[in-house]
């Protein structure tokens, strides 16, 4: 394991899994041609199935044993808690017996204790019997489900497809549940026809957790065809390491303190959490909520639960091609918030109808969520602890469904019903309506504390340097020097303002480099004249972007990591941000794609600090045209009045691009600043150089501390800052 949790980050990037289903129906296609992947997925499909019949079944059961809704409310809750229990106490280490012991036959062994446990709770008497045989097969899915997920990988023959595999397994665990749910809609039809023929009562609740039981049979021969390759010499490492490997517990704090030192995992799976707690309110209190607040009868609980489960396997199987195109660390968030709005919805639902169609969006909004949520986690995990993360993740999440499982029915019963003073009277309103409204507010914090959690995770100092879509390693050698690049729009002053700081630095003490894109180096000043040319009209954009970075990768070589090895300050007029406004926005190459090609050519070395120099594109255009002006007054006159060729007058290629090209350069920037996080310093470029030049020393203090005595000293907090209605004014202007 890495030491530092980041490390791993700055291998992978970002943009890694912000790609679902990259491969498309061919990644499917090849999963399923693969035998073990078809035995582990039949195996996986079949045993969800039984296991969400079960659920059913089992919730069913208790308000059958119970006349009162208050009786029904607390033996639900008592149920979902003993579930809740083994998850609590066990979980955390089923994680690493899965990776010390051979896990197909883990599976397989699981699967068969599951169906005699399950057939016994079928015969079984009273309440406290079931609970007692719950909280045994509790346990044992346990350890079932941490060898499953640990065993994903070996499955899949070709790591590309995992996000697939993932979303397949998904597919599996929870689009299952309308199935599950409907099945047990049949096993009641199927009873009362059987009844009619038979002189003995048939319990189709009974009926429906005997074909649990066979599902798990079913399951665990299914398993057993199945092979893992490379489990032999996982166990033989294993073996090899047990004298002087760390024992379970150190195993297992292991895992934990990567997970506490890795912000954006927190985040990923905190989110997460809340997600099911959300939907799991509305689940515990779904049955007494249909028959007390809409007036249904029981079996339309199935029906219900068979709409929400139908919009997730909608939102799996449908909706995650359909953000393909999207960051999923920005989606992830937003579909969270999504779920906890409409639990509230569900919870004031008038009619049946309504519960239908809000729980059916519910279920997929839950749907993207988790897929998008598991993804990220398995793209940002380490091999070395992704058993003990994936197993450590699942807890959480049952933790948080079977507490809100468990909990609201107790809450909802406490409440009862509480009378709301209306300008139609006094209207009643049932506590397990209350309940359900709190449960959807709780999912809605969680989304929106997991954005904030995100965002930061992303910017704090210690993550990787993101540009773009792709992920910066900075190159430890370079950690004495220091590197400032300006950007800005054409006549931003970016030159003036170098010039002016490198004069203050030098007068400071300190060893300046001061240098400029494209350039800086020999071969990077030819490409710059090739690029710049505006004689050159037949240059595409991806050979634009594609010279740029070359001659960036030369003059990273030849100037600027050679002065920053050395502990000089490197001044530097554009550098890579320039490309991802420019070319990777203005031209709508894309910021992500142009920041990988630049991520490769840049080999580490990336700005500490960027200085982004606003000014008015309109204004930076008349500046330009201005000086161009100027300078060809001054030419004509050096040549007796004659006419300055084109190439001499001053505005080169991409000065030349349009207004509107420069207006969608400006927004580039306003957004990149906007997610840079710390690294970028704005600076309004309107007033006076000598006014810029003080804001921008005094701004650059938490870099380049100020002299005792500073000649002008401007406070931090007179700094413009790049906000949301920053952007806003910029697309306006640009429309």
């Amino acid at each position: 394991m890495p030491s530092d949790p980041a490390s791993f980050i700055r291998r992978k990037g970002p943009n890694a899994p912000a790609r679902v289903a990259s491969s498309g129906r061919s990644a499917y296609f090849e999963l399923l041609r693969n035998r073990n992947f078809r035995f582990w997925f039949a195996s996986s499909f079949t045993s969800s199935v039984g296991d969400w019949m079960g659920f059913v079944a089992l919730t069913a059961l208790m308000t059958q044993l119970f006349e009162n809704s208050s009786s029904q409310l607390f033996a639900v809750g008592g149920l979902l808690m003993i579930r809740l229990l083994p998850s609590a106490m066990f979980g955390p280490i089923a994680g690493v017996i899965a990776d010390r012991y051979d896990r197909r036959k883990v599976l397989v062994f699981t699967d068969m204790a599951r169906a005699v446990v399950y057939f016994m709770i079928v015969f079984a008497g009273d309440v406290l019997a079931i609970f007692a045989l719950t909280f045994i097969v509790e346990c044992i899915s346990l350890l079932f489900l941490a060898a499953k997920d640990a065993s994903l990988p070996q499955v899949v023959p070709d790591k590309e497809h995992l996000t697939e595999a993932n979303q397949l397994n998904l597919l599996c665990s929870y689009g299952t549940l309308p199935l599950g749910a409907v099945s047990t809609s049949i096993m009641i039809a199927v009873a009362g026809v059987v009844g009619g023929f038979v002189s003995f009562e048939v319990d189709p609740l009974r009926l429906a957790l005997l074909l649990d039981s066979i599902s798990f049979v079913l399951s665990g021969l299914l398993l057993f065809q199945v092979t893992l390759p490379g489990e032999a010499e996982r166990r033989q490492r294993r073996e090899d390491a047990a004298e002087d490997g760390p024992g379970i517990l150190d195993e297992l704090r292991e895992g934990l303190d990567f997970i506490r030192g890795f912000p954006l995992l927190r985040a990923l799976i905190t989110g997460i959490v809340g997600v099911f707690f959300g939907a799991g309110v509305v689940i515990g209190l779904g049955p007494v909520f249909m028959v007390s607040d809409l007036g249904q009868p029981s079996a339309n609980w199935s029906i219900l639960l068979s709409a929400v489960g139908g919009g997730l396997v909608v939102g799996i199987a449908v909706l995650i091609p359909v953000f393909r195109r999207f960051v999923q660390e920005e989606v992830f968030p937003i579909m969270l918030a999504s779920v906890g709005i409409l639990a509230v919805a569900t919870a004031l639902s008038v009619n049946f109808t309504m519960a239908l169609v809000i729980g059916s969006l519910l279920g997929a909004a839950a749907g993207v969520a988790v897929v998008q949520g598991y993804t990220l986690l398995q793209s940002y995990t380490e091999d070395a602890t992704r058993a003990r993360t994936f197993s450590l993740f699942y807890v959480l999440t049952r933790i948080s469904l079977f507490a809100a499982l468990g909990i609201s029915p107790f809450v909802a019963g406490a409440i009862g019903s509480i009378g709301v003073a209306t300008g139609l009277g006094v209207v009643s309103v049932s506590g397990t309506r209350l309940t359900l409204v709190v449960g959807g507010l709780i999912g809605l914090y969680f989304g929106l504390r997991t954005r904030t959690a995100i965002k930061q995770a992303m910017t704090r100092e210690d993550s990787p340097l993101k540009i773009g879509g792709a992920v910066i390693e900075s190159d430890p050698a370079l950690a004495e020097g220091l590197f400032i690049s300006f950007e800005g729009g054409e006549g931003a002053g970016k030159s003036t303002q170098i010039r002016k700081l490198a004069a203050a630095l030098e007068d400071e003490g300190r060893d300046v480099v001061v240098t400029r894109e494209p350039g800086g180096a020999p071969l990077a000043e030819r490409i710059r004249e090739l690029v710049l040319d505006p004689l050159t009209t037949d240059m595409n954009d991806r050979t634009e972007a594609l010279l740029i970075a070359a001659a960036r990768a030369d003059h990273v070589e030849s100037t600027i990591r050679p002065a920053l090895e050395e502990g000089k300050v490197v001044l530097c007029d554009r550098f890579i941000d320039s490309s991802l406004a420019y070319q990777g926005h203005a031209r709508g190459l894309g910021v992500d794609d142009v920041g990988e090609v630049n991520r490769w050519a840049i080999d580490g070395v990336a700005p500490d600090v960027v200085v982004l120099l606003r000014l008015d594109p309109e204004e930076g255009m008349a500046r330009v045209e201005r000086r161009a002006a100027e300078r060809a007054a001054e030419e004509a006159e050096e040549r007796g009045g004659n006419v300055v060729p084109f190439r001499e007058q001053g505005i080169d290629r991409l000065e030349r691009a349009g207004r509107e090209f420069h207006r969608e350069v400006a927004k580039g920037y306003l957004k990149l600043a906007r997610s840079g996080g710390e690294r970028w310093l704005v600076v309004d470029a309107t007033a006076d150089a000598d006014v810029v030049h003080a804001q921008v020393r005094a701004g650059l203090h938490r870099w380049l501390p100020l002299p005792d005595e500073p000649a002008v000293a401007v406070a931090p907090e007179d700094e413009p800052d790049v906000t949301a209605e920053d952007v806003a004014a910029s697309d306006a202007d640009a429309g």
